[in-house]
């Protein structure tokens, strides 16, 4: 949009109280739940006071309206085959209160069902809401004077119905001002009066099949307006509506779980810091009853600072007004509010809507700050648990990334309803999740934010219908899976993945990490060591003339560039024919660069197939498997960047000795040291460059323990002096206890497994290292590793491979880049131009080998007190992680960054990148922790523009910008 159009829509949106919902921090939910956060002018009445007493409803002739609310067609609009209608119902004809409401129809109406759809706010339009921005059947093109089809619409499963509620709200208008203050009750009362009315004017619908969704603050309306048809239903000679269920998503239904579950989801998405989140713990009381103290709000307003600059509905959506490339989780056009906001200011267009009739002054706008409400319950789950007695069907759901009501808020409610579990929790065919309790379903809808078919209109769609049936959502279904793998091509390579005990990184159900530190979890097989590798004498040999043969000449399919490139092998134990492979990347001016080791984890994984290939390198492997495309972030633009395949085994690196891989943490740094000072005899200019060692994962381990190795044996006389200046580790696993239980935790807060599970783990394991695993912790360990599904646990939110689903990814990464990999290397021609694979090794090239962590023998419960030395050394210690993480996640490393007991030096806030928020940092003395907000566990294969931003900045030892 330009800079003119966005000026002239902000004008808009400030003239005549209107705003604009995606311009607001936090929306009139917020506004409204503030003011009752510190209790100053809403009126608390109890649940049982809004529910509104049968009078007489004021019921108006309607003959002839239905022909004259037929729209003939909307400016813009692309041919349908179904019929629309708009227009007024007047509610109160003494105080002249009418509401707007627009009307879409499926193709075949007779035999779809009604369905009534309320936005929230309180305040806000359900015509520029729900029908353009959500499950309408059109969505406003950029030029706000177009529309395109919703193919996605809900109106392909029923007759939908927008209702734009109270007065005051989009084109509902009251002549009488006394009107604008209202409430909960008067909201009930007026909507169900416009029902009664509306179903004169559309008399055919009388007997229809009737439901009603919403979202936000229709969390009141929905359940209210339920009841009160029910109640009302029992009346000799009253309207019957016939009302067979609710959906009410992200939906405000209790104070007190609203603000509890608000803060713990802040935290655990790193949206907030340990300072924060503890202050609001120690001194929030959210409990109806009490008031909110000076001490509590001022935490709050700390927490509301942090989370500012960030579009609040969808923590991972970017702004309309970013300059970033950076991708969305969703697909959806974050600027589409301004593009509807014109478009229903066109005077053509409210004329074809029957809308505007009595010419209000100032622009239709989506939200409506002059109407006060009076009157708002603490909580409607008294409501709600009526409606579940009555019979008729009650769907609760949730999109996972909103942060104005997320998930969490509604998992602290689903208890409080008291219904028992009838079907457990389980993955609905990667979409989310379900649990059905008595009388009560609840649903999340995975990647997405507050306005769920917004941002996963395919999802929302699925849910719907299954809702409208009354059948769950379809589970997983694994043979399914197996059977969707997209080609020939892809099955060859799972067959490959299979043999001599190599496995592909990319499959969504491996993790060798999760493995290991599995084995590890009930102390089976794996030998905790302490690890530190005393100096012994380092074999050097000559490298004369090594350097020279190692260049290489041109990768095949490789795009011409203007850096050097080598590769090849260091041999570091002779007698036993052991030795690593390298993959080495200059800058196009390396004089002036800094020399940087990246080092992959797993433990067992290719640093050249994983950080080289996918995540930093200068180049990315095409679909073909055959050509490469430039990495426009690669980590060379900045530095010297040098891949290390370690320990032998992993990857291209090889023994010729069998005992050589029974391997563990000591021998992996010892042999990585080994490597480094007979390739700095290789590449003499390097000696005395600075240098950084980079890694992720269980590089955790790996990244620490060969700079402390460093460390000691620069102290050693005639020893080659390795200049490190500082170390960067990402979504690291560096301590046994945090990382199982900062991962259960996340599962629970992002809703990946059930609130009985999450429970179990909490009371029956202790994660300490000097406990052994119950069978019992066993047992509920392996029901969250189940209850996850067929997820890609390295990214939760990110499309699987073999995925026919047309949802939008976490990040612009293909997903099936490990495939496109895995052919590229296994080709005679690359391993010939890479100098790889000499002694012709039988089996492919792999991304990871299982047999080494089979016989992985020293892994250190905890490697804290080696950063602390590190710390303490003066080496540059940052430690970062992406957000949507599942297998380390970024609450696992919250809670160990609290154990390096390290004062905080600058406190956290938002990171800038390109007008969005990268991520979160908070300096502590001597060590720095940042998020990448919406990367996975590889956040450069995420979010490789934000990763080099971080990678930079770490590099200049200056802190990431913050947002102005």
């Amino acid at each position: 949009m330009s800079s003119a159009l966005v000026l002239v829509l902000s004008l808009l949106c400030l003239t005549a109280s209107a705003q604009c919902y995606i311009w607001g921090k936090y929306g009139p939910l917020g506004k409204l739940t503030k003011v009752k956060r510190s209790k100053k002018s809403v009126d608390n009445l109890s649940e049982d006071d809004v529910v509104t007493e049968y009078s007489p409803v004021y019921i108006a002739p309607q003959e002839g309206l239905k022909e004259a609310d037929k729209i003939l067609t909307l400016p813009g609009q692309p041919k349908v085959n179904f019929s629309q209608y708009s227009g007024y119902v007047t509610v109160d004809d003494k105080a002249g209160r009418a509401l707007f409401y627009y009307f879409t129809e499926s193709e075949d109406p007779s035999s779809k069902p009604l369905v009534l759809w309320l936005n929230g706010g309180p305040g806000c339009s359900s015509i520029g809401g729900g029908a353009m921005t959500e499950q309408g059947p059109f969505r406003v093109n950029p030029d706000g004077k177009t529309l395109w089809y919703n193919k996605y619409a809900w109106n392909t499963v029923a007759n939908v119905l927008f209702l734009e509620s109270p007065a005051g709200v989009g084109f509902s208008y009251s002549n009488t001002s006394s009107d604008y203050i209202t409430g909960d009750k008067k909201t009930a009362a007026d909507s169900y009066t416009f029902l009664a009315n509306w179903l004169e004017r559309f008399p055919e619908y009388k007997t229809r099949d009737f439901y009603i969704t919403g979202e936000s603050y229709a969390g009141h309306y929905v359940p209210q307006l339920a009841y009160l048809i029910l109640e009302n239903n029992k009346i000799t000679n009253q309207t019957v509506i016939n009302l067979k269920g609710i959906a009410i998503g992200n939906a405000y239904i209790d104070y007190t779980d609203r603000w509890t579950g608000t803060y713990d989801h802040f935290w655990t998405s790193a949206l907030i810091s340990d300072e924060i989140h503890e202050g609001i713990i120690s001194n929030c009381n959210f409990s109806s009853e009490a008031t909110v103290s000076d001490v509590c709000e001022e935490y709050m307003g700390q927490a509301d600072k942090a989370t500012e600059n960030i579009f609040i509905y969808d923590i991972y959506a970017p702004l309309c007004n970013s300059s970033s490339n950076a991708p969305s989780i969703s697909g959806f056009d974050p600027c589409s509010d301004n593009y509807v906001f014109e478009y229903l200011n066109i005077p053509e267009v409210q004329k074809a809507l029957h809308a505007n009739t009595t010419g209000v002054p100032g622009p239709w706008a989506d939200c409506s700050y002059d109407i006060e409400w009076q009157d708002m319950p603490d909580t409607v789950l008294p409501t709600i648990k009526k409606l579940m007695a009555s019979g008729i069907s009650v769907w609760i759901y949730s999109g996972d990334t909103d942060g104005i009501i997320p998930v969490t808020t509604t998992r602290y409610s689903m208890p409080k309803l008291g219904a028992p579990v009838k079907t457990p929790w389980y993955p609905w065919d990667s979409q989310g999740y379900v649990v059905e309790y008595q009388n009560v379903t609840f649903v999340s809808i995975r990647g997405a934010g507050h306005f769920v078919p917004s941002y996963q209109p395919e999802r929302a769609l699925i849910f719907f219908s299954s809702f409208l049936e009354g059948k769950l959502p379809p589970k997983q279904n694994q043979e399914l899976v197996v059977l969707m793998m997209r080609s020939a091509f892809v099955l060859v390579l799972s067959l490959l993945c299979l043999s001599t005990s190599v496995q592909c990184y990319g499959r969504s159900t491996y993790y060798p990490l999760g493995k290991l530190t599995k084995a590890g979890r009930s102390k089976r097989s794996v030998d905790y060591l302490n690890v530190t590798t005393e100096y012994s004498p380092v074999y050097i040999a000559s490298q004369e003339g090594l350097k020279e043969a190692d260049k290489i000449v041109t990768l095949p399919g490789q795009p011409k560039v203007n850096f050097s490139q080598y590769s090849g092998y260091i041999t570091v134990d002779p007698k036993a024919g052991r030795a690593l492979f390298y993959y080495f990347t200059e800058s196009e001016d390396p004089s002036r660069k800094p020399l940087v080791l990246w080092l992959n984890g797993g433990p067992g994984c290719s640093s050249i197939g994983g950080g080289a290939m996918i995540e930093i390198g200068p180049f990315r492997v095409n679909p073909d498997g055959k050509a490469l495309q430039y990495n426009n972030y690669a980590w060379n633009k900045v530095a010297n960047v040098l891949f290390l395949e370690s320990p032998a085994g992993v990857g291209f690196s090889y023994s010729n000795t069998t005992s050589d891989y029974v391997i563990g943490d000591k021998k992996t740094a010892a042999d990585s040291y080994i490597f480094l000072v007979n390739w700095l005899e290789r590449f003499p200019e390097y000696k005395t460059r600075d240098f950084y060692i980079t890694g992720e994962s269980y590089a955790g381990h790996y990244v620490p323990q060969l700079a402390d190795l460093i460390l000691e044996n620069n102290k050693i006389k005639n020893q080659t002096v390795i200049n490190l200046k500082g170390i960067a580790i990402g979504n690291a696993y560096i301590d046994y206890t945090d990382r199982w239980t900062g991962t259960y935790d996340h599962h629970w807060t992002s809703a990946l497994i059930s609130d009985e599970i999450h429970e179990g783990v909490i009371k029956n394991c202790d994660f300490s290292s000097a406990v052994n695993s119950t069978k019992v912790c066993q047992e509920y360990t392996d029901r969250a590793d189940k209850a996850i599904g067929n997820i890609f646990i390295y990214d939760i939110y990110a499309p699987l491979c073999s995925s026919s689903s047309k949802a939008p990814s976490a990040s612009g990464f293909d997903p099936c880049s490990d495939d496109y990999v895995f052919a590229y290397l296994n080709a005679p021609e690359v391993q010939k131009a890479l100098h790889a694979n000499i002694t012709g090794v039988p089996g492919p090239w792999a991304d990871c080998n299982e047999s080494l962590f089979d016989n992985w023998q020293d892994m250190p419960d905890t490697v804290l007190p080696t950063i602390k030395k590190l710390m303490a050394s003066g080496l540059r210690v940052w430690i970062y992680s992406g957000d949507t993480d599942g297998i380390l996640p970024m609450t696992a490393t919250r809670y160990s960054m609290h154990k390096l007991g390290s004062p905080v030096k600058t406190p956290w806030y938002a990171w800038d990148y390109k007008g969005e928020v990268g991520g979160y940092v908070v300096e502590y003395q001597n060590v720095t922790f940042v998020s990448i907000r919406g990367a996975g566990h590889f956040v450069p294969r995420s979010h490789p523009e934000r990763a080099l931003a971080l990678f930079s900045s770490f590099l200049e030892g200056k802190l990431l910008p913050a947002q102005r």
